[in-house]
């Protein structure tokens, strides 16, 4: 008889995590990082991201039953983390997670250790959300279908990866603010590996864009399934590695209203030194 396959999902967004590697210019040194992460003006534009995308992106998840571990430093700005905190209320998913600085993959991994586990769960999904992006409401129940019938017909337990290759980027001081591209390699938002409990790979395992080379990866270009925010803070840039989709204005709209509950004036409040 079939295995009963049970999948958890957690998630992990890291918000400003000083880290002592993992970033663009981690080699500056841990101080000027800091100083990047915290200051002022760049936390506010990063809230207002955060708020009008990442968040409200993950409330708006059709399916429910998952936790997001939301990464911040220890040493987190006392009145932001207060701001962070109210976002958080009574969103009962999101769990507040907060490290010193360490090795990228072990904050990671700790993070995710500090998710409550399901004791009946056989596998675990973990997905990765960045705080300046949005998944598209199906996400986290494209996950779990997905995975569910992956395990049941697949010869090898091993961990896989699901990758949503198609979506919108965002920039909002553009002539044309939102365009929809099909990625030819994983990208992160929404991005998920599923692995039996007690396996320590997560998503954050390797290079999202290499995963193809490492692990069976299932691919989904059916819709646009997330939005990727262009802007001056983005530490690894945000250009698009594949090719230009054919959605016009009227397309991207409805997909816009229907996949995210967004709309162009919702979103123009994101240009560069906007407040959200």
């Amino acid at each position: 008889m079939a295995e009963n396959h049970k999948i958890q999902i957690k998630g992990l967004l890291r918000f400003s995590y000083l880290s002592e590697n993992g970033f663009a210019k981690s080699t500056q040194g841990m101080e000027k990082t800091r100083e990047m992460l915290y200051a002022p003006a760049r936390l506010d534009r990063r809230f207002a991201l955060f708020e009008r995308l990442a968040l409200h992106s993950l409330k708006l998840q059709e399916d429910q039953d998952f936790t997001v571990g939301i990464l911040i430093g220890e040493d987190f700005p006392a009145q932001a983390r207060s701001r962070l905190e109210s976002l958080l209320d009574g969103f009962n998913a999101a769990h507040l997670i907060a490290l010193p600085p360490m090795i990228h993959i072990q904050a990671v991994k700790a993070a995710y250790n500090a998710l409550p586990d399901d004791p009946d769960a056989t596998h675990i999904a973990t997905f990765r959300q960045d705080d300046d992006d949005a998944m598209h409401r199906e996400t986290i129940g494209r996950v779990r279908r997905i995975g569910t019938h992956m395990l049941g017909m697949r010869d090898t337990d091993d961990a896989f990866v699901i990758a949503f290759n198609r979506g919108l980027y965002l920039d909002a001081d553009a002539e044309e603010p939102v365009s929809e591209w099909y990625e030819r390699a994983p990208l992160g938002i929404g991005l998920a590996m599923v692995a039996r409990r007690g396996d320590a790979a997560t998503v954050f395992r390797r290079n999202h864009r290499q995963f193809m080379q490492y692990y069976d990866c299932y691919t989904e270009v059916t819709q646009p399934m997330w939005i990727r925010s262009v802007h001056q803070d983005n530490d690894s840039g945000a250009s698009p590695t594949g090719r230009a989709g054919t959605l016009r204005p009227r397309g991207i709209r409805r997909c816009l209203r229907e996949g995210f509950d967004l709309n162009h004036e919702m979103l123009a409040g994101l240009k560069s030194g906007g407040s959200g």
